[in-house]
């Protein structure tokens, strides 16, 4: 009997976890415009607002989709959230937001908004996912070509639309939004000290899904080039060009140029040697990112 009870109400638990999961994530529905009557309202012509659905479709697959995926954000309205505010205070900071900070934030994400989302009709779910991702995108994209090019007016033309965004979106100022990002727990001095010791790639804290990290990886850059519009204007389009690649066996890894160790600090992994020495990435899921544009995947 008491074994009956038992189950009863861990069938129970796993049935409520279930149904806050799903009133966050949809499908995404037949005939879905959403995306397409957000770019209609920033072109001047039917040229320019083709031009601009290509670049925040890309963007959406390329820097939101790709990347976040294997941690259940997409289709996911929590997960656009949280792109949302990580992308909004990266433009706004120019810090990358910390992926744990990240994890921590759509799982309140997801708590919050389920009993509000139960209910809620898949078109619904997706309008408001892709106007999240869709208004984000472009102080991302104009952000990511400052950056590179060292333009700072239209850095701050970035700053200026993720604070508009901000401010209808959130209803928040943007220097409000980074304080939405959890801090980690605070935890004892044995556990700290476990957290930050290096070890070998072997014994590293590797992220749900990853596995094993011995492989050929293949990175690529996001890079941001202007397509020509009509009446002199350019529109923003998102490439992903092939950048390094290498090959990790235990605690080594080899370039075409070279080849080193390497040594995970937490989550981040720290190569050392010939051709990537210094070079640090994070492993985000089973995607290693070196920076903002930078991701590597195992091939």
């Amino acid at each position: 009997m008491k074994h009956t009870a038992a189950l009863s109400i861990l069938l129970m638990l796993c049935t409520g976890v279930t149904q806050a999961a799903t009133a966050l994530r949809f499908t995404a529905p037949p005939g879905d415009a959403s995306l397409k009557e957000f770019a209609d309202k920033l072109g001047n012509n039917a040229s320019e607002r083709e031009q601009m659905l290509q670049a925040i479709t890309t963007a959406k697959t390329e820097i939101f989709e790709q990347r976040y995926a294997s941690k259940g954000w997409k289709n996911n309205v929590a997960g656009a959230y949280t792109f949302f505010i990580s992308g909004v205070s990266y433009v706004w900071t120019g810090k990358v937001p910390d992926g744990a900070a990240e994890d921590r934030l759509f799982a309140q994400m997801g708590q919050t908004l389920a009993p509000d989302l139960a209910g809620v009709s898949d078109r619904e779910k997706s309008t408001l996912y892709n106007t999240l991702i869709a208004s984000i995108s472009l102080p991302l994209l104009l952000y990511i070509d400052g950056e590179q090019t060292g333009n700072q007016a239209q850095i701050e033309q970035a700053r200026a639309l993720a604070a508009q965004y901000s401010r209808e979106i959130l209803k928040m100022e943007p220097e409000q939004v980074g304080r939405l990002l959890p801090a980690a727990p605070a935890a004892d001095p044995a556990a700290t000290a476990a957290a930050v010791a290096p070890a070998t790639v072997s014994g590293a804290p590797v992220a749900s899904g990853a596995g094993q990290l011995d492989g050929h990886w293949q990175c690529v850059v996001s890079s941001v080039r202007y397509m020509p519009g009509a009446g002199g204007s350019s529109m923003m389009m998102v490439d992903s060009i092939p950048s390094i690649s290498f090959d990790i066996a235990g605690n080594r890894y080899r370039t075409s140029a070279g080849g080193g160790t390497l040594s995970v600090v937490g989550h981040e992994l720290r190569f050392s040697g010939n051709d990537m020495g210094n070079m640090v990435a994070k492993l985000e899921g089973s995607t290693l990112v070196f920076d903002s544009v930078t991701r590597c995947d195992r091939r």
